[in-house]
């Protein structure tokens, strides 16, 4: 279930998108106990009039599924969706935005999840700056035991993270949070997967824009052996205000439209 640890970025994405012309940078690092998990992807994101458009450069292969090196996201605030534009391939992939929660790793009907024993405890800490923002300081430790069927394969995994967050309620230039997000009861299909989403998404609405989040996810088998063991950090490196012109958000309208995949190959 390494796709899961893609929602902290996702999240974040989704809860700031602003009115006002906007610039930010940030560095997603990854390390863990398996190569494959190392990895430092930027991300650049531009926003204005509820538009937002996202870069991300150094992805890795396992995650090139979802965020495109050579292209980008394009979320249209008046018509509540998102594209994925492939500059590489020349295609448009238009997916609301509860599919793309469903690409993480979800391959709909065939697979089935459940969340059991779940503590999470939430604890204030220190406010501290980051970047000279004076910034909220928060601890959420999280237990869980996550029970996957695909098909007839089961598997059963106890989950132990540990985020912390420092998010600001006070950027000058993300004052107006896009309400097409803040409305949305964003789904996945899975019942207890969609409460845990919807949680977290109302305690990053409450504490401002997160500026850097550090998250250590400890999966453990059902008898106990750590099968994956990692620490993502996402840090805002810069935040300016920019003016755009409309067509920066503009659709190309000569590239191919393609629809959304969901098929196994996502995992």
């Amino acid at each position: 279930m390494k796709q899961i640890g893609y929602l902290s970025i996702l999240i974040v994405f989704l809860t700031v998108s602003s009115f006002a012309g906007v610039e930010w940078v940030s560095k997603i690092t990854t390390t863990g106990n398996k190569k494959s998990m190392h990895n430092e992807m930027s991300s650049r994101v531009y926003a204005q009039d509820g538009d937002v458009k996202q870069v991300f450069k150094n992805v890795s292969k396992s995650k090139r599924n979802v965020y495109v090196e050579e292209g980008y996201w394009l979320y249209k605030g008046q018509e509540n969706m998102m594209y994925i534009v492939n500059d590489k391939e020349k295609t448009v992939t238009p997916v609301s935005l509860d599919s793309l929660l469903q690409m993480m790793g979800i391959v709909g009907q065939l697979v089935q999840i459940s969340i059991s024993d779940q503590q999470v405890n939430v604890e204030a800490l220190n406010q501290e700056k980051v970047l000279g923002y004076l910034c909220n300081h928060i601890r959420i430790t999280s237990d869980y035991t996550m029970k996957m069927k695909i098909t007839v394969i089961k598997k059963t995994m106890m989950i132990n993270e540990v985020k912390e967050i420092w998010a600001s309620p006070k950027i000058k230039h993300l004052k107006e949070i896009n309400q097409a997000f803040l409305n949305k009861d964003f789904k996945t299909g899975f019942e207890d997967l969609d409460k845990m989403i919807k949680k977290e998404m109302k305690l990053m609405k409450k504490i401002g824009f997160p500026l850097k989040i550090i998250t250590h996810n400890i999966q453990k088998n059902k008898k106990g052996k750590v099968k994956s063991d990692s620490i993502t950090t996402m840090e805002v490196i810069k935040i300016n205000p920019r003016s755009f012109p409309k067509s920066f958000f503009e659709i190309p309208k000569d590239y191919q439209v393609v629809e959304v995949s969901t098929g196994p190959n996502l995992y």
